[in-house]
């Protein structure tokens, strides 16, 4: 595990479940987390694939997603930091090696040890392994995580797409960020603060580079 944002208290913890702090106690600033597979070697992938939406987890049966001026910068600030790191974004997922989905957590308050479940599997429209094709059928961490869940979080992981042999197979997560904080009444604040997030998470992923040309 990398440095967190020093402001904040990680509300998550590798195999050890924690108290959650009180985000009424903490500044306004997001925590961010992040955590990566030990295995992977990022000089392997070049290319990735992005959706053009931000999934929104809800309680709701119907399933929604920004896919507008709300969407777009968040999008955008992961596109630049994936540039600045080397990977080239294409247009399809089958010429895509990672695959890189961004989700917001809405009022979901959660608990779990993700190599015992996914914790929002089943929620409507999330992205699942048959999104990025009918090789996988399951998700698999190669590291165990623990997460506690806040109002107004974000997830990103990035997913190798690279093993499309065989039927049923694990579809790897190989990098993920969890970042959570207070919403303001401000949306420019917001804005910020989100984007000051996500630059964050890449800057202590410093593994999270392609030396290909």
């Amino acid at each position: 595990m990398k440095k967190l944002i020093p402001i904040l208290f990680v509300v998550a913890a590798i195999t050890a479940c924690q108290k959650e702090p009180s985000l009424s106690e903490l500044d306004d600033d997001y925590v961010v987390f992040t955590d990566y597979d030990k295995s992977a070697n990022f000089d392997n992938y070049l290319t990735y694939y992005m959706p053009d939406s931000v999934l929104l987890i809800t309680d709701s049966e119907k399933a929604t997603y920004w896919t507008n001026d709300e969407a777009n910068y968040i999008l955008e600030t992961f596109a630049e930091n994936m540039a600045s790191r080397g990977f080239l974004l294409v247009d399809t997922k089958e010429e895509a090696d990672l695959g890189l989905q961004v989700s917001y957590i809405e009022d979901v308050h959660y608990f779990v040890d993700y190599p015992n479940s996914y914790w929002w599997w089943g929620y409507p429209g999330y992205w699942g392994p048959g999104y990025w094709g009918t090789y996988w059928s399951t998700w698999y961490y190669p590291y165990p995580v623990v997460y506690s869940y806040s109002v107004n979080s974000f997830l990103a992981e990035l997913v190798d797409l690279t093993d499309q042999t065989g039927t049923s197979k694990r579809l790897n997560i190989l990098w993920d960020t969890y970042m959570a904080g207070l919403q303001s009444s401000s949306p420019r604040v917001n804005r910020n603060l989100v984007i000051q997030a996500i630059d964050q998470a890449f800057v202590q992923s410093p593994y999270l580079l392609t030396n290909q040309e």
